[in-house]
């Protein structure tokens, strides 16, 4: 019968060190916003003792795992919710004279370029009503991830 690495056997038998799993990023949007109190860590209690808000408490066992990164804002950005179509590109909708709209790279997919050559999937993203902004909160684009050309 042939070795089924899927079942450890190469760790039970020495012959490699396990390894680590692979390195994952995650953005969350939610078009109607959050409340800072109940979504954002205090930003004054800094390091790995900080105090997870409600809204984060279901992770507590995983605070290890993740950071939080938090005060971002796009300058170009003056939409309310329609901004949100931006937000992970910082990118200024009406850079092109005469468009309406114009986007770039968005930081999940550049991420996707580096992080994505160790798993299944590069990407993946996940909307719950992408055709209906005004289900979702979010703005005029139908994705908040916007890939190089090719990718």
């Amino acid at each position: 019968m042939p070795f089924l690495e899927s079942l450890g056997f190469r760790r039970f038998a020495g012959a490699a060190e396990p390894v680590a799993p692979p390195k994952r990023l995650l953005f969350l949007s939610f078009g109607w916003g959050g409340t800072e109190s109940t979504w954002y860590p205090d930003i004054s209690k800094t390091g790995k003792d900080y105090e997870l808000p409600p809204g984060l408490a279901p992770l507590e066992r995983h605070k290890a795992d993740f950071s939080v990164v938090q005060g971002l804002w796009n300058k170009y950005s003056q939409d309310g919710h329609g901004g949100s179509t931006f937000w992970l590109t910082g990118a200024d909708r009406y850079a092109q004279p005469g468009q309406s709209f114009c986007n770039s790279i968005s930081a999940d997919q550049v991420a996707a370029v580096q992080l994505g050559l160790e798993t299944r999937f590069s990407s993946l993203q996940l909307n719950g009503s992408s055709m209906n902004a005004a289900l979702t909160g979010h703005g005029p684009g139908l994705s908040l991830a916007f890939p190089w050309p090719g990718i």
